[in-house]
């Protein structure tokens, strides 16, 4: 049980590192699992109607082989942060043959709450979905329903290149061609073959902004023991740029397993108002 001084204590580590944070939070949403993080840790996104893509292409990644991964897959993952060990817990859920927009796709779905003692500081029951092509996991629509204490916030975003009609409440996003949403791009990194291939490239839409995300190999191959068991795994590096420019500031290391479903086992984030990481406690195929 927390006492007056541990929790005290607690609350002025976090509000140091927030203070030192920058409110519009950037590359770590490029794995959602980071992105849910920071948003509860740096607040909502800013809405707008109309996002402009940039004026030069950004470097798209070749189309995604078959997804190695099956429809009702569920992944359960347990966060540290801030030094604070198993305060956030999350889920990812795979869902296939989804009708969207008169077509099927695969409906990606993940959720997050934070845990004791974090909890006591920041109350986070959020949700994310991602509507994302079967061919080559671009983003059509990407919602945020965030639950943080006494605020909610609901947040759909249609993702295209050019104008399209909307749903209720809807917010239209003008994106290059082949940009993924977060939650996508990390579904999307599970179809690569890593033997063979050391570097891909791909426009990510986090919710606010449009990055160049460059995500590489930097360890092949490496033991890893996380809660859900030992697994053989890639190492890879995400790189984010914006306008040319690199966020040299944020470190994300993402480990692939180097088993038939390719399963994220462990995120590891560096940012400048704190590091964290979050593994694998429990995989449940699909069907």
């Amino acid at each position: 049980m927390l006492n007056t001084r541990s929790l005290t204590g607690i609350r002025a580590l976090i509000a140091r590192r927030l203070n030192s944070a920058s409110k519009n939070f950037a590359a770590a949403g490029i794995i959602i699992l980071t992105l849910v993080c920071a948003s509860a840790l740096v607040g909502a996104p800013q809405q707008k109607t109309t996002r402009k893509p940039g004026k030069s292409p950004t470097p798209i990644a070749p189309a995604a082989p078959v997804a190695p991964f099956h429809n009702a897959e569920r992944l359960a993952y347990s966060g540290l942060w801030l030094s604070l060990k198993d305060v956030i817990a999350a889920q990812l859920t795979a869902n296939d043959d989804r009708p969207f927009s008169g077509h099927s796709e695969w409906h990606f779905q993940a959720q997050l709450q934070t845990k004791n003692p974090l909890r006591y500081i920041l109350q986070v029951d959020d949700h994310f979905d991602s509507y994302s092509a079967h061919s080559d996991f671009a983003g059509e629509q990407f919602e945020m329903h965030l639950n943080e204490g006494a605020k909610s916030e609901n947040h759909i975003l249609r993702i295209a290149p050019s104008q399209s009609p909307l749903p209720a409440g809807a917010l239209q996003v003008q994106v290059l061609h082949g940009t993924r949403d977060a939650l996508g791009f990390l579904y999307y990194l599970r179809t690569v073959n890593w033997q063979l291939t050391k570097e891909v490239r791909s426009p990510v839409f986090d919710g606010r902004k449009v990055y160049d995300v460059h995500a590489a190999v930097v360890t092949p191959r490496s033991d890893l023991a996380v809660a859900a068991g030992k697994f053989t795994a890639t190492g890879l590096s995400l790189r984010s740029y914006i306008n040319g420019k690199e966020l040299a500031d944020t470190k994300i290391t993402l480990w692939i397993a180097q088993d038939a479903a390719h399963t994220p086992v462990l995120i590891e984030v560096e940012l400048p108002f704190g590091s964290g990481r979050v593994e694998l406690t429990q995989a449940v195929p699909g069907k």
